[in-house]
């Protein structure tokens, strides 16, 4: 029997126009009035803000964020965090001064550039250009603060940076350096193009695993959807892993069970047939 549905949300459980609807709230709740347990698993930090671009309304369900470095209770306490090393983020910053990264702490995202130039970059990178016709590029920044030394992004914890290279020389540089620190970082990305980087061990298995047993569950009493490169450690490490038929081939590999696309509401239809054929059996 499942007792937690753990789902990514870009490419898995939300709309196409990633962000919540009635259908996927009628399958969480439903998730909810059995007595189970419902994650979020997402590489999203879901500061406020971007709680409300997802149009996101509040439901007792737990957050597995920023790729799992940080797991929020239903009230949105934090219950499980790993920071990434101060050292290692200073020199990251110190190696590549030309990037403009994200440094993602629990409330705000801290960036070196100045909005204007931020701005710039980011209306350029693909993400964008995804998303330019639904939101604006504003609410995006809302929780980011500008003008950053590296001493003002020390001064806080930092759990996850963020990055988007479209230059051949920057990215095999970049490469280089992530295998080179690999006993300290990792890189996991939902797509081609991007980096997520954050402490090693840090991955959305390891964060749902943990979070079973603070349920206390079993892992086989999981249930984990996913789509993109940062699910690939969760779609293997549970016997219950359902992949995208949108997704990367690395995902679908990753995954037991292949069950459609999100663009069909796929994960939502697949909840309530889990559900009902548990209600079945007993």
């Amino acid at each position: 029997m499942i007792k937690l549905f753990a789902c990514d949300l870009d490419g898995t459980l939300l709309n196409d126009d990633h962000e919540f609807d009635e259908i996927i709230f009628n399958a969480i709740d439903a998730v909810i009035k059995e007595g189970k347990y419902f994650s979020f698993a997402t590489g999203r930090h879901m500061h406020a803000q971007q709680i409300k671009i997802l149009k996101y309304e509040k439901r007792d369900v737990f957050m597995v964020c920023m790729n799992g470095a940080l797991i929020l209770d239903p009230s949105q306490n934090i219950i499980y965090d790993r920071k990434m090393d101060k050292k290692i983020v200073k020199d990251l910053l110190e190696t590549f001064p030309e990037i403009d990264f994200d440094c993602i702490g629990k409330d705000h995202v801290f960036i070196r550039a100045n909005r204007q130039e931020h701005l710039d970059q980011f209306s350029r990178s693909s993400i964008w250009n995804r998303a330019a016709n639904k939101w604006k590029i504003e609410d995006f920044i809302k929780d980011s603060i500008f003008d950053q030394s590296i001493d003002d992004i020390l001064s806080h914890d930092i759990y996850k940076i963020n990055c988007r290279l479209s230059d051949a020389k920057t990215i095999e540089k970049m490469n280089c350096y992530l295998d080179h620190h690999k006993d300290e970082i990792v890189n996991a990305p939902y797509d081609n193009g991007a980096f997520e980087i954050t402490g090693k061990d840090v991955n959305k298995g390891n964060a749902v695993a943990w979070l079973c047993e603070y349920l206390h569950l079993q892992e086989d009493e999981v249930a984990v959807y996913g789509d993109g490169g940062n699910d690939i450690e969760m779609l293997e490490r549970f016997k219950h892993s359902y992949g995208m038929s949108n997704g990367m081939e690395s995902a679908k590999k990753a995954a037991n069970e292949i069950i459609g696309c999100c663009k069909d509401y796929a994960v939502s239809k697949h909840i309530l047939e889990t559900l009902q054929k548990e209600e079945d059996n007993k």
